[in-house]
């Protein structure tokens, strides 16, 4: 499945945020105009209209928190867009640094901070760690250093929203527009979205500046701020305000144009940059709500790294916010004159830089402590362990807009699905074995559990197609596909066919000699042994192991032959033995078709280990091509 440069919800998400754009560009005049006439008392200190006199400036209140919510929503949408780009462009890139999670801790530090820097959102690094040891990709150590890698990596955010280069922002937003709309070259097309996105980022923080400079001159608003010296205040309003949106970036942001038009002090900025490190916790632990302990471990071992992180450096806040003046460059110039604007915009993100590099200094090698302390707080379930309960286990809702992960969690899943699958295998050849047919049932009930399996994975599948993804994601996402619907088609060999066969035998009244019956044991335990080494090699994506089954091909037809010769020649000639050897013949047939189905897993984890190896290009062969 090819992936289209240029989809029609783009289109429409982009022509609606456009449209926009355009009415917050045209509307103000004609708004303004109409409520600075709404009565002769709009020059006075506050009216019924809900204007205020600035000494000289009215202020229209109410205009103001439309322009403040619509630059904010536009900051918002263009985040989206940014990382929604960034996760295309990444693509397989994004797999690498995930894979590289589960090496040592500090491996784990830089491949947070790197995929929170191609996400643009801690918390979206945060949910995906969450899901990862939910399925149990991760153990908690690893996702703690994962998580202060993310506090890192989310520092860039802030790096890009404090050069507040509002004045180019329309030159983005026309660039990026022009390279997703007329340019046919997928990588072009989400380079222009990002561009778009950077666009309308900027854009929005102008709005919201635009916004709030009115109350530079509006005492009660001045009142107020002078009052949020406190800097456990600042944290709580940040952290409350954070928790509601969702979003880290956007308090960030907010923080920053209030700096800049001069409403904030650099140590009360600081203060709610802390509260923002915080209130993005909720994120989540949210994203818990149905998990493991595992999951709720790895949340609450977030909140402690934030919490504690805030609790050392609120005390240095005076300290901190001078090693920030000192460091960054100056570019002279009065706050009032509008020069040192973006000093202190630029202070507020290095601050918010040094607080998380540091934090992550002190408190990388008690990490170990950290999890075992977690552990003591949320103890194991009396039944924890590895079940075959044929229930989605490892699906996650939340990471299907992150491709790479949702297909991490999608082959574990599949894995899942193996083992059901190759235990109902196993119980199929203790049937034969034993001739007995009355544990039957219970793999026609395996059966239908792994039925529910593959429509959950395929429904799972179905939702990420229409996600931005890289070509290399989505060739690996029709392979697992194709892996889930081999395994659900071997238990339908096993619980219907195969079961139908051992009934007739039974019903027959005639078994199989002893030579026969030994010959299709092993032949089965063959196909059995083949179709647990497929696993393992999709397990791993070991391709060397996944060929060394795709070649054994030629030895398994030939034992197979061989014992269909040998059961050729001992039919004899009455009624009941021609119908026993054209049972025993299908039994043949049917292990040969799931070691054929087993065959095809080989070959779908062949050109997984091929996209693996080549992160940069999709697979180069379809499943259906495998299927042949």
């Amino acid at each position: 499945m090819r992936f289209k440069p240029a989809t029609s919800s783009a289109r429409h998400l982009t022509c609606a945020a456009l449209f926009l754009l355009c009415a917050f560009i045209l509307v103000p005049s004609f708004v303004a105009d109409a409520w600075a006439q709404m009565g002769p008392g709009a020059g006075v200190a506050e009216n019924a209209g809900g204007t205020a006199n600035t000494g000289g400036e009215t202020l229209r209140k109410g205009w103001m928190v439309v322009q403040l919510l619509g630059g904010l929503a536009l900051f918002l949408y263009g985040m989206d867009h940014l990382a929604g780009a960034l996760r295309v462009l990444a693509g397989s890139k994004l797999r690498l640094f995930l894979g590289k999670m589960t090496r040592n801790r500090f491996v784990a530090v830089v491949s947070g901070a790197v995929i929170t820097a191609l996400l643009q959102s801690s918390s979206v690094t945060t949910v995906l760690v969450v899901g990862f040891v939910s399925a149990g990709l991760m153990t908690l150590q690893q996702s703690i250093a994962v998580i202060m890698g993310a506090n890192v990596g989310s520092t860039l955010t802030a790096q890009i929203i404090a050069f507040q280069i509002n004045e180019i922002a329309p030159v983005l937003i026309a660039v990026g527009f022009a390279a997703m709309f007329f340019i046919r070259i997928e990588r072009w097309v989400q380079l222009g979205r990002a561009i778009l996105g950077l666009g309308l980022l900027f854009f929005g923080m102008g709005m919201m500046g635009e916004a709030m400079e009115p109350l530079r001159h509006y005492q009660p608003f001045i009142t107020i701020m002078a009052q949020m010296t406190n800097p456990v205040l600042g944290i709580a309003i940040a952290a409350l305000f954070t928790a509601l949106v969702q979003s880290s970036a956007a308090t960030t942001g907010i923080v920053i144009v209030l700096a800049g038009q001069g409403l904030l002090s650099l140590d009360t900025g600081i203060a709610l940059i802390f509260g923002a490190n915080i209130g993005t916790c909720v994120t989540a632990l949210l994203g818990t709500i149905g998990k493991n302990r595992e999951a709720l471990r790895t949340a609450i071992a977030h909140v402690a790294f934030n919490v504690v992180g805030v609790l050392i450096w609120l005390p240095l806040i005076p300290l901190l916010a001078d090693i920030v003046r000192d460091i960054t460059p100056s570019h002279g110039g009065a706050i009032a004159s509008g020069a040192g604007h973006e000093d202190i915009a630029r202070q507020i993100a290095n601050a918010h830089s040094i607080f998380n590099i540091l934090n992550v200094v002190l408190m990388i090698g008690a990490v170990p402590i950290m999890a075992r302390l977690i552990k003591r707080i949320v103890p194991d379930n009396a039944a924890s362990g590895r079940s075959l309960d044929a229930k989605p286990k490892y699906l996650n809702n939340d990471m299907i807009h992150t491709p790479a992960a949702a297909l991490a969690v999608m082959k574990q899943e599949v894995l899942h699905m193996g083992d059901i699958v190759r235990d109902m295998a196993q119980q199929g050849r203790h049937c034969l074995l034993h001739r007995d047919p009355r544990n039957l049932q219970g793999i026609a009930e395996q059966d239908d559990g792994v039925d529910a399996l593959q429509e959950a994975i395929v429904a799972y599948a179905v939702r990420l197609r229409h996600e931005d993804a890289a070509p290399g994601d989505r060739a690996r996402l029709e392979e697992l596909v194709a892996v889930a619907n081999n395994l659900e088609a071997i238990g339908d060999i096993v619980s219907e066919e195969l079961a139908d066969l051992l009934t007739r035998l039974s019903r027959l009244g005639r078994e199989p000699d002893g030579e026969t019956a030994d010959g299709l044991i092993t032949l089965f335990r063959d196909a059995e042994t083949a179709l647990q080494s497929a696993l393992h090699a999709l397990a791993d994506e070991d391709g060397p192991r996944a060929e060394a089954l795709i070649a054994s091909k030629a030895a398994f037809s030939a034992r197979l032959d061989h014992m269909q010769l040998l059961i050729a020649q001992k039919v004899g000639n009455s009624e009941e033995d021609v119908k026993l050897y054209r049972l025993e013949i299908s039994v043949i047939e049917r292990i040969h078709r799931l070691f054929t189905r087993t065959r095809r897993i080989a070959r779908n984890t062949l050109h997984l280990a091929e996209n693996k190896n080549n992160l940069s290009e999709p697979a180069s062969t379809s499943s259906a091509e495998a299927a042949k």
